[in-house]
């Protein structure tokens, strides 16, 4: 893992080596502590929100905030009401003075009361005896974000809160708190969650110590639907089997989990669909995934030395960011996969249907995955081996709609030259690009020669390419602000096929690039000389801060030119919701191909 969460060079795979490391490093500058705390906010920040209740509709914006709704206390310039007298002064009030309020029904009453902060909503209980039954019937949020006992204290306020609640838990979020030393207050806060049927559970430990264990009375927490653990050593599963019937989302963030407790995690969440590690750690250094009903993973900075999906009928998402050194990724069945990447040519060795996937093999069709639709790739196109590699990927998955390739930094070259044309020539095409494949992303273009061979194959032999789109650094440089960009060509027209004079690229042969830029993109004029025309050699340019690709003949006559925002994230990347996790296109300008007589 990368020491720093973003920021180091340094890669661990167990907790016996970050130990030694932070030790050494020590001698010299913070300590253990301090440079294991700098990775704790970047991992909260990967975390999903909290659950919050449908939030009032005439509250203030201002105080509409996940906080507000999701803690045990309120701030210290609250204006509370007295605990020992009316919350509302009748005689402040327009009307009648009657109690209205109270005679709606149980529900609205505990909607309520589950969208104040928690220490306002237990104050409800002075109103009147109808109110009181209302606390006590509500299921309580609980969120240690403002707690104001000091630290020692905070593991045995949050224990006493829980366990003192007189109706459910349904959500609890602990990602301020250290459990070091309070280990039966740990335990009596997580036995408590399991017996007031927690739904919804965030529980990360403030190191140190790094591997401190997690309760067994987790695993016992049989109403969970969601749950993620932070810094935590995984309960033994021999001992204690996991009862998680319900549970749909689980994440394992910096924690140190065994194969065998994995497998067994997978054996009995029987409606899991979401799993996900960040900067997690397998003793045995194996990820392997057996569900029948998993439908999404995640592994995000992991340690692991292999990762096999060997029996995942319902995943449609196989996902990595990963680091570290060169490791396995196989593939023996999951007939339903949809989305592969970042799939790292330096780091993955992929293989599909027991057959390890090299460059240049003639790929059979046990070796496929026609289920695949959009493919995200990391390639250092100096390299001729990376550049072969990616064309025997697209033999690999026949049926791919949407290509992401993003361009690795340029280290040395390969003794094969991939900045001559016929060297993708000679590659000749595949099913993908005979018949599917329609868009292509470009990630970090820098408009190197052997980059823009790459793109001119693809949009020669794309015969039923559609859009060419490049991600940029900042949107604004192509004009973007909310929504489309402003021009003749408007939603209707690109979701139509229509025309826009304006916005067309027209070409007769030859190459061209940067054939649309910034300021043609932003403008959008409608006028004929706003066109692009060329007859002959290459016409440079550039959008955002890279440069378009060459522009080569298409087998279809007219496709999208539309630049991307990258919107690569973690929860993007779980959420079945982003239809594409790698980008979001913003909007289309057409390019057309007019065949040279």
């Amino acid at each position: 893992m990368d020491a720093a969460g973003g920021g180091g060079e340094e890669v661990f795979v167990t907790y016996a080596q970050i130990g030694a490391y932070f030790s050494l490093l020590a001698l010299e500058g913070p300590s253990a502590q301090d440079r294991i705390d700098r990775i704790v906010p970047y991992l909260i920040s990967l975390l999903p929100p909290p659950f919050v209740p449908a939030p009032d509709a005439d509250a203030d914006e201002s105080s509409d905030s996940d906080d507000d709704h999701f803690s045990l206390t309120s701030s210290d310039d609250d204006i509370a009401a007295p605990a020992d007298g009316p919350a509302v002064d009748p005689a402040a009030q327009d009307g009648d003075g009657q109690d209205h309020i109270s005679r709606l029904p149980d529900d609205l009453l505990s909607n309520i009361v589950s969208c104040l902060p928690t220490n306002e909503a237990a104050r409800t209980m002075v109103l009147s005896t109808r109110w009181r039954s209302v606390w006590a019937a509500t299921p309580l949020l609980v969120d240690d974000t403002h707690l104001r006992a000091a630290d020692r204290h905070a593991v045995r306020a949050l224990s006493r809160c829980v366990a003192a609640h007189p109706g459910p838990v349904r959500a609890v979020r602990v990602t301020h708190t250290s459990f070091h030393r309070q280990e039966y207050a740990l335990e009596r806060l997580v036995a408590s969650l399991a017996a007031k049927n927690v739904q919804d559970l965030i529980l990360f430990n403030r190191p140190w110590p790094l591997d401190m264990p997690l309760p067994d009375d987790i695993l016992s927490c049989g109403s969970l639907t969601r749950l993620y653990i932070g810094f935590w050593r995984f309960p033994d599963t021999a001992a204690h089997q996991p009862a998680f019937p319900n549970l749909h989302e689980l994440g394992l963030f910096h924690s140190i989990i065994e194969d065998r407790d994995v497998d067994a995690l997978l054996a009995h969440c029987s409606k899991l669909r979401i799993l996900s590690f960040a900067m997690a750690y397998s003793c045995g250094s194996r990820l392997r995934i057996r569900s029948s009903s998993l439908r999404v993973m995640m592994e995000w900075r992991c340690g692991f030395n292999e990762i096999i999906v060997e029996d995942a009928p319902c995943l449609e998402r196989l996902l990595f960011h990963s680091i570290s050194d060169r490791r396995p990724v196989r593939i023996v069945n999951a007939p339903r996969l949809e989305v592969l990447g970042f799939l790292d040519l330096q780091i993955h060795a992929l293989e599909i249907g027991g057959i390890v996937i090299r460059a240049g093999m003639n790929v059979r069709a046990s070796a496929m995955l026609p289920s695949l639709k959009i493919l995200a790739v990391k390639v250092q196109f100096s390299h001729a081996t990376e550049a072969k590699m990616l064309h025997t990927l697209l033999r690999c998955f026949p049926h791919l709609q949407t290509l992401h390739v993003m361009f690795q930094s340029i280290g040395s070259r390969s003794p094969d030259s991939v900045d001559r044309a016929d060297f993708w020539q000679s590659l000749g095409t595949c099913d993908c690009l005979e018949s599917h494949l329609e868009t292509l992303v470009l990630h970090g273009f820098q408009g190197l020669e052997c980059e823009q061979l790459f793109v001119s194959y693809i949009l020669e032999k794309g015969k039923v390419l559609k859009t060419l789109s490049v991600v940029c650094v900042d949107i604004e440089d192509v004009g973007v602000e909310e929504g489309p960009i402003s021009g003749s060509v408007d939603e209707s027209n690109v979701s139509s096929g229509g025309r826009s004079s304006g916005d067309d690229v027209v070409m007769e042969g030859g190459l061209m690039s940067g054939s649309v830029d910034e300021g043609d993109i932003s403008s959008g004029g409608s006028s004929s000389s706003d066109d692009v025309v060329t007859e002959g050699g290459p016409m440079s340019g550039s959008i955002g801060e890279a440069n378009a690709p060459s522009v080569g003949s298409s087998g279809n006559d007219m496709i999208y030119f539309c630049p991307a925002a990258s919107c690569w994230s973690f929860q993007n990347a779980i959420d079945l919701s982003v239809e594409d996790p790698f980008c979001v296109l913003l909007r289309q300008a057409r390019i057309t191909y007019v065949a040279a007589e």
